[in-house]
């Protein structure tokens, strides 16, 4: 009996895919695969985060409860991955404010000795 209830479980892999940069919305989630055994449903999804390549993978588990007759639906786990942050315009106002202020010592120092 064991054996029929642990058959009817399932684990379902979706993945979310990595969003490009100014893009907003059209995202949606994907069945990845569905496997039988929770340890190879969680070892692919972790693989699959490791390539970086997503921003979301869930590994659900859907089973029948005989007792309350309906369809059980459960995340397991979730893998996320933060997009990469562009830092180009910060980077440039530092060294703006860098060059600013190594120009304005220039100019200082200059005009010191000349005096």
């Amino acid at each position: 009996m064991a054996q029929a209830q642990a058959a009817q479980i399932e684990y379902t892999i979706y993945t979310f895919d990595m969003p490009k940069p100014n893009q907003k919305g059209e995202n949606s989630w994907k069945k990845h695969a569905t496997l039988d055994d929770m340890t190879k449903a969680m070892t692919e999804a972790e693989s699959l985060h490791e390539t970086k390549k997503f921003h979301k993978i869930e590994v659900k588990k859907k089973f029948f409860d005989q007792k309350a007759n309906r369809a059980v639906d459960m995340t397991l786990k979730t893998f996320e991955t933060a997009p990469k942050k562009d830092y180009t315009i910060a980077i440039a106002g530092v060294l703006a404010i860098l060059g600013g202020g190594a120009a304005f010592a220039a100019c200082f120092f200059l005009t010191q000795a000349g005096g």
